[in-house]
């Protein structure tokens, strides 16, 4: 797979873009947007390619594009949202080239945008993104300096993360709590429930998990990939908060890899499920049904004891 990056709906083969580049090897990346296999902006801020013909050096094209989420900083991690299910299903094991996206004609500074996609890169990969390869291409030899200085600068920082990690994951837990705060109420009647059945059961809930002090987010990584089962309450606040989306695909992308259960969903509210994870089995407790939550917390337990 290539990534290109693109202002929203803006596809000019600019001579000083990857875009341009393509366009002069006969591939019309305006041509691909007009008949997308799969537009996941609104979502991810990326769209996907059908596949190309075998005569590229490349299978698919996917396209991430500032302006629909955020800037290119922030929607570096859309990018490995997106790659996520993609390489779950059709393509896994695949390798993937990609400029520093935004730092060319959207001027983004070279570190900045390196630090961003290494940092997202080794959090997915790490928690088992199955991408074979990950190539990010520069042009000039300044541009190779200063992304090369920031990746050595980020390796040694990982080093220390991974040592905090290793402290982490000495402790296991039978059930990872993933829900939106807006939904807490809705958290603590499951836990509740759990607790009752289970008292001694080691749950990550992280309101009562997280040590003061701590790096949250390698706290919160650690935890889940240590975590027997990932319970999910599916709201519409579920799935529009970035974080619990991080959360819910590292659980899938464990449970495609051991091949056993790991995610329970139960469906508390109707809400807009991304596409790429319907088919995930859950619980139906719409919409709010206390007695059905109960319910579903009790056969959660279950599946713990």
């Amino acid at each position: 797979m290539l990534v290109v990056s693109a202002f929203a709906n803006d596809y000019l083969p600019t001579v000083s873009s990857l875009i341009g580049s393509l366009h002069d090897t006969g591939v019309s990346v305006q041509d691909l947007a007009d008949d997308k296999e799969m537009d996941l902006r609104e979502q991810f801020s990326c769209w996907l390619s059908h596949p190309l013909p075998h005569s590229n050096a490349f299978r698919r094209i996917l396209c991430i594009e500032s302006g629909w989420r955020g800037t290119p900083p922030e929607i570096t991690d859309d990018l490995f949202r997106a790659l996520s299910p993609y390489l779950l299903t059709t393509g896994p094991n695949a390798s993937v080239a990609m400029p520093l996206i935004g730092a060319g004609d959207q001027g983004w500074p070279v570190a900045q945008i390196m630090e961003s996609i290494l940092k997202t890169a080794v959090s997915w990969i790490g928690r088992g993104l199955q991408l074979r390869i990950l190539k990010i291409v520069v042009r000039s030899e300044q541009t190779a300096k200063s992304a090369s200085d920031k990746f050595h600068e980020i390796r040694q920082r990982f080093a220390s993360d991974q040592l905090e990690g290793s402290n982490i994951s000495k402790r296991g837990f039978d059930l990872f709590m993933s829900y939106c705060h807006k939904d807490l109420e809705t958290a603590q009647t499951v836990l509740t429930e759990i607790r009752r059945i289970c008292p001694t059961m080691q749950i990550f809930f992280d309101r009562d998990s997280l040590p003061p002090g701590c790096s949250w987010l390698s706290h919160v990584a650690v935890s889940l990939d240590n975590s027997k089962r990932v319970a999910a309450l599916y709201t519409p606040d579920y799935w529009s908060s970035a974080s619990c989306k991080d959360e819910f695909a590292a659980a899938m992308t464990r449970q495609n890899d051991i091949g056993s259960a790991v995610l329970f969903p139960i469906y508390i509210h109707s809400a807009k499920i991304p596409y790429l994870f319907r088919n995930v089995e859950y619980v139906d407790c719409r919409e709010g049904d206390k007695h059905k939550i109960i319910g579903a917390s009790r056969s959660l337990a279950q599946c713990l004891v």
